[in-house]
């Protein structure tokens, strides 16, 4: 369905005469499970009911429980066309934050200077040879256990465990949780089926690669009671 659409969306900007004059950018909010690690479906996990079954979407009592955030929904597509730029792949962390100031680079517009991302096109257009992002957070919105929240379907739900917040860097992916014992790491240069969680063989590095998180969320001023229980990692 999506190739059918996009396809009948370019053909159109084609036939119009446009392709040397549009740029076009394809993404995601999110990706999605389909029954990896141990059964894992969609994006956030419903906890069960007193009697042992599982929430569904339709009880507004529904609860989350542990929901991590694996290279499944956290690695999102990302293909730009832009009129003049070579063709080729780009290996460079980006984030989410960084279309909006590449659209208005793109456009020959000002970013302006409180906005958090960077423009892509420097490196679009070089070959890829420009310098990527040391670190990259996926998450859903900060909040604690026990906190209601509409993170999913606009329901106020509450949370039954802590949120997990994803980590990335080229080679390791770190699954922060709150809650001690929980976190996960994952060499994804060896491991990139995010099988084998080494935290507890390789502490230094998850302790290293959690600091990216103490510093993302000082430098974006995350709230006290949402930063003071992220200072630490329990392994």
């Amino acid at each position: 369905m999506v190739d059918t659409w996009i396809g009948y969306l370019l053909r159109t900007v084609e036939n119009m005469g446009l392709m040397d004059k549009t740029a076009v950018i394809f993404t995601s909010d999110h990706g999605f499970y389909f029954g990896e690690h141990g059964g894992l479906f969609g994006k956030l996990t419903f906890d069960k009911r007193p009697d042992g079954s599982v929430f569904d979407s339709g009880d507004p009592d529904a609860t989350w429980t542990h929901s991590p955030l694996f290279e499944e929904v956290v690695r999102i597509p990302l293909l730009v066309y832009i009129p003049g730029a070579a063709p080729g792949a780009r290996s460079q962390l980006t984030s989410a934050v960084d279309l909006m100031p590449t659209v208005l680079d793109i456009l020959g517009r000002e970013v302006p200077r409180e906005v958090q991302g960077r423009s892509l096109l420097p490196t679009i257009r070089d070959g890829g040879s420009g310098p990527g992002r040391e670190f990259v957070v996926s998450t859903v919105p900060f909040a604690n256990p026990g906190d209601p929240v509409r993170s999913v379907d606009d329901l106020l739900r509450m949370l039954a465990a802590s949120p997990i917040t994803t980590i990335s860097t080229d080679q390791w992916s770190l699954l922060y949780s709150v809650d001690a014992g929980v976190s996960e790491l994952y060499d994804l240069s060896s491991d990139p089926g995010q099988h084998h969680n080494v935290i507890t063989r390789r502490p230094e590095v998850a302790k290293e690669v959690h600091q990216f998180l103490v510093k993302f969320m000082r430098d974006t001023s995350v709230p006290d009671h949402l930063l003071k229980p992220r200072l630490e990692l329990g392994i």
